[in-house]
C-alpha cells in the first residue's frame, strides 16, 4: 500500500471518528455544527476515495449519495399527518427522560430546556420523514437542527415556526382545554420552556432538578409553575396551518 493512499485511509478513519463524537456532543452551538458536517462531509467523499479502485464499492456509494440527494431535493406538496406527527414528538421528548441537564446541550449526553423541545421535534420529522418518505420533513428536521435557538426566541415566533396560543399566570392555573399535547410554556422573561405531554403533565429539562423530569398539574415544588407563561405551539402541528 502505497505511503499516499495509507494517509488517506487513517485521514478518513480520523474524520469518521470526529464525525460520530460531534455528532453526538451534547453542544451545537454555530462552530460545533460547522465542524461537524464538513466532518460528515469528509467522511463521506472519503469513503469513495479510498474505495475508488473497487467498484462494488464504489458504484453503489455514489449511486447511494446520489439517490440521496435526490431524494431530499425532490418538492413534497402531502399535507402533514399532524396527530402522527405529534405522537413522534411526544415519544421523542419522552425518550429524553432521565437524561442530565447541560446547559447548551441538545442531545442525550446532556441537553437543556430549549435543547429539548427542538432536539424532540427533530428527532420527530426525521422519524415521519423517513418512514413517509416526506423530504420537506427531513429538510425541515436539518433546518430545525441549524438554527438552534433560544426559549425566548421560541415564545417570540422562531421565525415563523411557532404560534401563540394563550397566556396564564401560571401553569396550574392554565385552562387545560385551550392546550394540546406538544404545545409549549414560555417564561415571560424567556429564560426557561417546557412541553406538554397531555394529561395536565409537562416535561422540562429543569436546570434545579438538574435532568429531564416530568411534572403533574398540580406542581406545588416547581417555582417554575407559579410564573406567568405564554404558550406556543409548533406550527407545523396548528391545526388551521
Amino acid at each position: 500500500m502505497g505511503m499516499a493512499k495509507l494517509i488517506a485511509i487513517r485521514f478518513w478513519r480520523m474524520s469518521f471518528l470526529m464525525a460520530v463524537v460531534l455528532w453526538y456532543s451534547p453542544y451545537v452551538d454555530f462552530p460545533i455544527r460547522v465542524l461537524t458536517w464538513f466532518a460528515i462531509a469528509v467522511a463521506l467523499i472519503g469513503a469513495v476515495i479510498v474505495g475508488w479502485r473497487r467498484p462494488a464499492i464504489r458504484w453503489p456509494l455514489l449511486g447511494l449519495y446520489a439517490a440521496a440527494i435526490l431524494f431530499l431535493a425532490l418538492p413534497s406538496h402531502r399535507p402533514v399527518d399532524r396527530p402522527a406527527l405529534q405522537a413522534k414528538y411526544c415519544a421523542a421528548l419522552k425518550s429524553y427522560g432521565g437524561c442530565r441537564y447541560v446547559w447548551g446541550g441538545q442531545g442525550y449526553l446532556g441537553v437543556d430546556c430549549s435543547g429539548l423541545v427542538q432536539k424532540g421535534m427533530m428527532d420527530a420529522l426525521a422519524t415521519r420523514g423517513m418512514t413517509s418518505l416526506d423530504p420537506a420533513l427531513l429538510r425541515d428536521s436539518f433546518s430545525l437542527y441549524w438554527h438552534r435557538t433560544t426559549a425566548r426566541v421560541i415564545g417570540e415566533g422562531f421565525a415563523g415556526r411557532t404560534v401563540p396560543v394563550t397566556r396564564c399566570t401560571s401553569l396550574n392555573a392554565l385552562d387545560y382545554s385551550l392546550v394540546q399535547p406538544g404545545d409549549m410554556a414560555v417564561t415571560s422573561g424567556g429564560d426557561h420552556v417546557m412541553a406538554y405531554l397531555g394529561d395536565r403533565t409537562w416535561i422540562a429539562a429543569d436546570p434545579g432538578v438538574g435532568k429531564v423530569t416530568t411534572f403533574m398539574i398540580p406542581e406545588t415544588k416547581n417555582a417554575y409553575f407559579f410564573t406567568p407563561m405564554r404558550i406556543v405551539r409548533w406550527k407545523i402541528l396548528a391545526a388551521d396551518q
